[in-house]
């Protein structure tokens, strides 16, 4: 009977404490529109849509409904120029900086828009190489570059976020971005096939494709690139399984700047007041926290930590000045940027 009476009595406390997140940013019979910048079935609007399940928890009686656009450069603007009233937010991850110090979008996420919380802290990537790849680690592959620049034939997406990772990435352990050929390979389905057939040397992918394509004997892996949480234990408590040694990140490498911070971020329109930018924060921050979120984005091997208001702007500040140096040092930043 006792533990009856102190069941019931936690599940009002937790009621009540879901009914004063929501009443701070939102009250019962509010829509919230959540604009994505993707088509639906891709990483964003997943990472979106198990958001918006655990908002449905945090916040009963609102309603959150996910808006797909075939163009990012819509959606963005769609959610930039809305009403600061909270109804309106965006979700995006670090590729949209990119995309506004190369000129490709008018929509610059750090002053025209507010960022209000993350949705995870993005997740590792596997470094991959084919299976007869003379080189087996990051050290060896740094070896491998500086004997012979100009031939590494790197695959990603240029001009865009891989080729960022990939410039910081092969400076990190070789001293010189340019000692490395970028070449056009975006899909993770080319960057696997094409690694395994020899047509490119190195490519990124999931860890879990990883694992698949090793375990057939199609590829090397020679680390892992990431947050700077990508240890081997963190990483695979977050697949649930164990990995080798060969999914060593860069630090467990030797190689403490071969790490790659990129977060997935929630955006509101400018004018929103911060007092309700809080709130908004408030209820992610509880969202995080949920369950079926958190399994959502293990199944993606993705990172999540609840992130205030304060140290999500800071995020995104430590993340743009970081993407400037980068686009600007590749000579790929727009004059007006």
């Amino acid at each position: 009977m006792k533990k009856t009476i102190v069941a019931i009595l936690m599940a009002a406390v937790l009621t009540l404490s879901l009914a004063s997140a929501m009443a701070d940013a939102w009250k019962a019979g509010d829509t919230v529109y959540v604009h994505v910048p993707a088509k639906a079935g891709g990483g964003t609007d997943l990472y979106t849509r198990y958001l918006t399940e655990a908002l449905g928890e945090v916040c009963p009686g609102v309603n959150f409904v996910v808006n797909n656009y075939e163009t990012s450069e819509v959606g963005m603007a769609t959610a930039a120029n809305a009403k600061g009233d909270g109804l309106n937010l965006a979700t995006c991850h670090g590729g949209a900086i990119v995309q506004w110090f190369t000129g490709s979008t008018n929509v610059n996420i750090k002053d025209g828009m507010k960022v209000v919380g993350l949705m995870n802290l993005g997740g590792p990537q596997a470094i991959i190489a084919g299976p007869d790849a003379p080189y087996k680690n990051f050290t060896e592959l740094a070896e491998y570059i500086k004997a012979n620049p100009g031939y590494v034939m790197i695959g990603c997406s240029l001009g865009g976020t891989t080729q960022m990772i990939f410039t910081s990435f092969v400076e990190a352990i070789a001293g010189d971005p340019n000692l490395a050929m970028y070449v056009q390979c975006s899909s993770e389905a080319d960057k696997l096939t094409n690694v395994a057939s020899g047509a490119i040397d190195i490519a990124n992918c999931s860890i879990p494709n990883a694992l698949s394509y090793e375990e057939a004997g199609k590829l090397t892996i020679l680390g892992t690139i990431g947050p700077k949480m990508s240890t081997i234990p963190a990483m695979s408590e977050l697949l649930g399984t164990e990995l080798g040694q060969q999914y060593a990140s860069g630090p467990e490498q030797g190689v403490e700047s071969a790490t790659w911070d990129s977060n997935y971020y929630v955006l509101a329109p400018k004018d929103t007041p911060d007092e309700l930018c809080e709130a908004i924060n408030e209820a992610l921050m509880k969202a995080c926290e949920v369950q079926s979120f958190i399994d959502g984005n293990k199944a993606m091997a993705t990172f999540v930590s609840p992130t205030n208001y304060a140290d999500s702007i800071a995020a995104l500040d430590t993340e743009w000045e970081f993407i400037r140096a980068l686009v600007d040092g590749l000579g790929l930043k727009a004059a007006d940027r």
